[in-house]
């Protein structure tokens, strides 16, 4: 597993890391690159690694959220059935226990290999201080999200496609474009024909606005990797804890500026590397936020300064 290249590529999430603190980035992914192995030579390599997968409360919330619908959904398109909400319900509140407990007792640093489905909260290892009634109120409001998912007309219509119509449900893959040589990633929560329009929904879990700019890059992918017209393109956002739903669409000003960014973006990303060809990145290269704020609530805040 540590023999595989680190290999360049682009999206959403990495675009926002690179604008947020150049130093994140590098450690997020160049200096946490092997860091899986518990048993690496080199410590700092691991810390950053453990570090980067650390989740803050309401991360932690949307991650448990969008894996349960994308199992329910994945069980209904395949089997026909749909499991009850109490079934839903029960799964999700084990699994939130239980990591909790396993988050809360550092099981995460002992733990060899991925860390992709090992809970690890920024609380716990920051020790926050957070209060039990903060918690259960992210508790309620995954519960809320699945009760909103489950009386939603988006299942509804789910329910009644066809296999082939249901086009993707939290897939990722690589995708060819055609204004870029780079690898580009998009993950799009659910994807669906209905008629001659593609509906792309994006499920949210927060109360924060969203940025429709994750929504633009959805659109290139569906014209790009699906074929679909720019016409026929929806993209819903779907807030599940206020149970709202937001319809964007955009048109061809909106897709030729939104590609202008992406290769400004993969030009800052690579102009940062040592050597662009191979994704090679030092360190020194990088430099700080000056930013305090994000500072206080960055992954890596109890390593960063240590290193130079």
């Amino acid at each position: 597993m540590a023999d595989f290249k680190n290999e360049f590529s682009w999206s959403v999430s990495r675009n926002n890391l690179f604008n947020e603190c150049k130093r994140k980035y590098y450690y997020n992914y160049y200096g946490s690159w092997g860091g899986w192995d518990k048993n690496i030579p080199d410590e700092v390599v691991r810390k950053l690694y453990v570090l980067k997968n650390l989740q803050m409360r309401w991360m932690w919330k949307g991650n448990v959220v969008h894996h349960e619908i994308e199992r329910i959904l994945k069980e209904l398109v395949s089997t026909g059935k749909l499991t009850p909400i109490e079934k839903s319900k029960e799964r999700v509140t084990t699994l939130m226990r239980d990591g909790f407990k396993s988050s809360r007792d550092g099981q995460y640093w002992n733990h060899n290999g991925s860390l992709k489905f090992v809970l690890a909260l920024f609380e716990h290892e920051y020790a926050t201080e957070t209060s039990d009634e903060i918690w259960k109120k992210n508790y309620d409001e995954t519960i809320t999200c699945l009760e909103n998912f489950y009386s939603s007309d988006i299942l509804e219509t789910v329910q009644s496609l066809s296999k082939e119509d249901v086009i993707t449900i939290e897939s990722m893959k690589p995708s060819n474009l055609s204004f870029s040589e780079e690898r580009f990633f998009a993950k799009p929560d659910l994807a669906y024909r209905l008629d001659d329009r593609l509906q792309i929904v994006d499920w949210k879990t927060g109360n924060a606005d969203a940025d429709d700019f994750q929504f633009k890059v959805y659109t290139i992918y569906a014209i790009e990797d699906l074929g679909f017209e720019l016409e026929n393109i929806d993209v819903i956002e779907y807030n599940l804890v206020h149970d709202k739903k937001t319809l964007h669409n955009f048109n061809a000003e909106d897709i030729k500026e939104t590609k202008s960014i992406i290769i400004k973006s993969i030009d800052a990303m690579k102009s940062y590397l040592s050597d662009p060809e191979e994704n090679i990145a030092l360190m020194t290269n990088f430099e700080r936020t000056e930013d305090s704020k994000t500072c206080n609530w960055c992954n890596f805040q109890k390593i960063c300064f240590d290193l130079d």
